[in-house]
């Protein structure tokens, strides 16, 4: 089923997690503090990480920084509902999707299901590349170069990058985005894609215009570069 690592300091929080995980066969390994958890990412072979944001030690935002240098896994926040500021660092740290304490167990195990069911599936993508100059996106290795430099995407940045790119020139609407990437349980949350979006951008610097808005629609990625 997959590996769940929970970085979390309040006991229940952690208990109740752990609890529904386990019935549901996911294997579970915990820390209530920054230590602990960096110690057990580098131990475990993690398939995911649930992130409080205010721990003992370093904060959930340096942990994920921490993490996304070395890893793509998938990084859950689980943030309270006045840590906006900090939840907004943690996406640009990083981070691929939040959920707002308290949350229902179910809500959280369907974000939980969505990143391990997208992972399993790109990884089933046939050998090609797809090139613009010297941008290359490597679907086999799902890894994105510039000038054959990594650009380091996280998981979401490259499964929404090699989306576009697969339909090229075509018009992708948030609709489509929202249910292949991140599953239909999130179709209407339309605030993630814009949120992802701006960071591939940033990332893809003098590739950025390669990403076109299509106002009200969507999204396409231009098969030419325009300079």
């Amino acid at each position: 089923m997959g590996q769940i690592l929970i970085v979390e300091d309040d006991p229940n929080i952690r208990k109740l997690v752990r609890v529904n995980l386990l019935k549901r066969g996911y294997t579970v390994s915990e820390a209530e503090d920054s230590h602990r958890a960096l110690a057990l990412f580098q131990e475990t072979s993690v398939d995911l990480v649930l992130l409080d944001l205010v721990l003992p030690g370093l904060s959930g935002v340096d942990i994920c920084a921490w993490i996304r240098a070395r890893s793509n896994v998938p990084i859950i926040i689980l943030s309270a509902r006045l840590e906006e500021d900090l939840k907004v660092a943690a996406l640009d740290a990083g981070a691929d999707d939040y959920v707002t304490k308290p949350f229902s167990p179910e809500e959280l195990l369907a974000r939980i299901r969505a990143f391990l069911r997208r992972s399993y599936v790109s990884a089933k993508r046939d050998e090609n590349k797809i090139q613009f100059d010297g941008l290359v996106i490597d679907l086999t290795a799902r890894r994105v170069f510039i000038n054959e430099k990594d650009l380091h995407l996280t998981a979401t940045e490259y499964a929404l990058l090699a989306e576009l790119a697969q339909k090229m020139d075509a018009i992708v609407t948030h609709t489509e985005l929202l249910s292949k990437i991140w599953g239909p349980e999130y179709r209407g949350s339309n605030h993630y894609i814009h949120t992802y979006i701006g960071r591939l951008r940033k990332k893809l610097g003098d590739y950025s215009d390669l990403v076109e808005t299509v106002p009200g629609m969507g999204y396409s990625l231009h098969s030419k570069k325009i300079y």
